[in-house]
């Protein structure tokens, strides 16, 4: 576990933390770690193993939202049913990590997006430009849903929807708090 949460000595071997994923860490220590890069803020996790097809989900996908399955241990997942918060229902709403920015193999580690404007997130019809964006609770994907402008957010909110969903997926201004 890192001792400072925020770092700007990550190593990214494909020099562009959208595209890397590795099935090891090269510096051990970085896991955790919260970095900015460029105008976009990104976390070191580790993929859960079982982030296979088998799982409600299948693999992990561009775009998809990311789940914590275990905090201390920056482990993320993309099947909500392992987001939940003491098995508490639809709690994963109140879990969500950040944004996979490719797809990754189960066990790898990668870089998830945390904060950036403009963000490619995938989203369920009905999104709407200017609504709040929450985690879709309504099927098993690692999708966003967003909610009503003037309405209050029922779940954590992770950011504003720039244009409405299109190909399933929507513009959005992201900005959840990271775990140190």
């Amino acid at each position: 576990m890192p001792n400072v949460n925020r770092d700007q000595t990550l190593y990214v071997q494909t020099g562009d933390p959208d595209t890397w994923y590795s099935a090891a860490l090269q510096r051990p220590g970085e896991l955790g770690k919260a970095y900015d890069w460029n105008d976009r803020t990104y976390q070191r996790v580790k993929l859960d193993s079982g982030a296979t097809a088998l799982n409600a989900v299948g693999v992990v996908a561009a775009n998809q939202l990311a789940f914590w399955k275990d905090r201390s241990n920056y482990i993320v997942t993309n099947d909500k049913r392992f987001g939940l918060r003491g098995g508490v229902a639809n709690s994963f709403g109140n879990n969500v990590a950040g944004v996979f920015r490719a797809a990754v193999t189960a066990g790898y580690y990668c870089d998830i997006l945390i904060r950036g404007r403009n963000i490619a997130v995938a989203a369920v019809a009905g999104t709407d430009a200017g609504e709040l964006v929450i985690a879709d609770v309504t099927a098993s994907t690692a999708s966003a849903d967003s909610v009503a402008v003037g309405t209050a957010c029922t779940y954590t909110c992770l950011g504003v929807v720039r244009t409405s969903v299109a190909d399933s997926v929507a513009y959005v201004d992201f900005d959840i708090p990271n775990v140190p």
